[in-house]
């Protein structure tokens, strides 16, 4: 004869704790799950604001972002957010002037540090609300090269004319700088001349011309002799290096001929200056 099997009360009670157990680790779990989806979710949204604005301002140049007349800055704005669910983040970029210094080799160099931080509320399991921020750094470097260009077209009645005797300046054709690094410069400049009158003017009469660096009497670098009858342009190009920074400094050209004969005049110059930082 067999017996019949089946559960008792004690069993099917017992039973329905295990199940009861399971299904409640299973929620716990399942909503752990979801809590720290949407933390990830929030701090993504954050670091993606976050991203978005330091690119940026990292495309401005130094100058764009201030230059060293701007110390501090800061721009803020409120993210209300795109779409049901989504948390509002805000963001702030404060942009401060550092300067890099090693003093045993005497380089003092100015950055822009960039600090962007995005902000967000966000619930804890107790249902509580913290502020979170995420935040990334950058910089922007104070520029390795300068250019700097300069043009004039005088009117007839206007140009400078070029005298016998010591250096004088070519009126308008200079130009001012002031580096907070020190650089070397290099110098362009080119000459167009008009001759008014060539009466007396021989082959070998010859006009001078010359760089100065911050009114000396003495020419930097080569001067030109280009002879008055033979070549009505001028050209030359040389260097200055290590131009001392954080001082304001003049560049200027100055010519005069060897003859008191004939009558020239300036036609048309200019002058490019192209820095470099010193190593």
């Amino acid at each position: 004869m067999k017996k019949k099997s089946s559960f008792t009360l004690l069993e099917i009670i017992i039973s329905i704790v295990i199940i009861g157990i399971g299904l409640s680790t299973i929620i716990v779990v399942f909503m752990g799950g979801r809590f720290m989806l949407k933390q990830a979710e929030n701090k993504s949204r954050a670091t993606s604001v976050a991203a978005q604005k330091l690119e940026e301002y990292l495309t401005k140049s130094f100058a764009g972002l201030g230059g060293l007349a701007q110390t501090t800055r800061t721009y803020s704005n409120v993210d209300a957010g795109s779409g049901t669910g989504e948390v509002p983040v805000d963001w702030r970029v404060d942009i401060t002037t550092k300067w890099e210094t090693n003093a045993s080799l005497g380089i003092r160099i100015p950055y822009k540090l960039i600090e962007v931080t995005a902000s967000y509320n966000e619930e804890d399991p107790s249902g509580a609300i913290q502020r979170k921020n995420v935040k990334l750094t950058n910089i922007v470097p104070y520029p390795y090269m300068h250019t700097q260009t300069l043009k004039i077209e005088p009117s007839p009645s206007s140009a400078p004319m070029v005298a016998s005797g010591s250096y004088r300046p070519i009126t308008g054709l200079s130009i001012n700088f002031d580096y907070p690094v020190n650089k070397d410069v290099m110098v362009i400049y080119n000459i167009a001349i008009h001759i008014d009158d060539d009466s007396g003017i021989t082959p070998v009469d010859t006009i001078f011309t010359g760089c100065f660096l911050d009114g000396r009497t003495t020419s930097e670098g080569t001067e030109t002799r280009t002879p008055i009858s033979m070549q009505p342009f001028i050209s030359n190009v040389l260097a200055l290096n290590g131009v001392s920074a954080n001082s304001k400094h003049t560049i200027q050209i100055k010519w005069r001929k060897d003859t008191p004969r004939g009558s020239i005049r300036l036609k048309e110059a200019n002058l490019i200056i192209v820095s470099t930082e010193r190593q």
